[in-house]
């Protein structure tokens, strides 16, 4: 949980800065992993909380840039390790700025990753403090790889009635896999709908939501959240499950701290075990934020590594 940022032997501030100091509530300083995620079209690190609007008045949007740069743990130009869908690759943090009452700094790394922010998908990261430089990582997920220019060569040789034969297959195969997928959210639909609020005022508010995503998760190659929902998350059924493409079903069990219920985001290796992680959307009553979850095969576990760009009603 972020705490307030220890001023004790801080740069001296301004009266309009240091009046803006005690709204800044930043990560602790010895956090080492944060929150990344794509907002208009840019990559936006998570380090803080902000509980006054500064946005609309030039002046205090200036005293707060003077106090976040002073106060906060991250300093500008730091470094730090991201691990995102396409590779593990080191970026430079910069430009500290308010987005949805957070305080966040600008990711700058490759050509890709700026791409990538320019995309219509939704994207979410780790980031991790870099003590020492390191080269990219390309993915191992086979789904995010580029295609591979010797199996597209052979493809390109065959005749044109075997290559339709070779991608009819494909599409068939594909298709299959969908369609057990579906099967599968329909099944788990059924037994949640089973099961209802005890209360008729969030029965009247009951609903049933799915997300999915495709990933690397040893065998299986689709993450899927089904949920059943009441009121604002005050009542939540939830089951998260991986599908392989031979029909092969896992549960896992979801560890979110207080958010109880979930979307999916995109899932991307996190932690560099050639297992993809998840990144969701959590809610909980009145409030929200974006989490990644270490996918524990072994363990048959999701459970949280860090959550950020956090959210409440009040």
């Amino acid at each position: 949980m972020a705490a307030a940022h220890d001023t004790t032997g801080a740069p001296r501030l301004s009266p309009a800065a240091d009046s803006l100091a005690p709204y800044l509530v930043f990560s602790p300083t010895e956090a080492r992993t944060f929150v990344a995620a794509v907002r208009n079209k840019s990559w936006l690190l998570d380090v803080g909380r902000i509980d006054l609007d500064v946005r609309k008045d030039s002046a205090r949007l200036r005293a707060f840039r003077e106090a976040a740069v002073a106060l906060s743990p991250v300093p500008l130009r730091a470094v730090f390790r991201l691990y995102w869908a396409q590779r593990a690759e080191d970026v430079v943090v910069d430009s500290l700025g308010v987005y949805n009452g957070r305080i966040v700094m600008r990711v700058y790394g490759s050509a890709a990753l700026d791409s990538a922010a320019r995309g219509r998908s939704s994207l979410a990261a780790l980031a991790i403090r870099a003590d020492r430089a390191a080269a990219p990582v390309p993915t191992s997920c086979a789904l995010r790889l580029p295609p591979d220019s010797a199996a597209q060569a052979a493809l390109d040789s065959l005749r044109p009635a075997a290559r339709r034969a070779v991608l009819a297959e494909r599409r068939a195969a594909d298709s299959a896999f969908d369609a057990r997928v579906k099967s599968v959210r329909d099944s788990v639909e059924a037994v949640l709908r089973l099961e209802q609020p005890p209360y008729e005022r969030l029965q009247r508010r009951f609903k049933l939501s799915t997300s999915q995503v495709r990933g690397c998760f040893g065998e299986a190659r689709r993450a899927l959240v089904v949920s059943a929902r009441a009121g604002d998350a005050e009542w939540v059924r939830e089951r998260l499950l991986l599908v392989a493409p031979n029909g092969t079903v896992s549960a896992l069990r979801l560890d979110d701290g207080r958010f109880r219920a979930h979307e999916l985001i995109t899932a991307f290796d996190a932690d560099g075990d050639g297992v993809d992680d998840l990144a969701t959307r959590g809610t909980a009553p009145r409030a929200g934020g974006t989490s990644v979850l270490r996918v524990d095969l072994a363990a048959k576990r999701a459970e949280r590594i860090a959550a950020g760009f956090a959210w409440e009603v009040f």
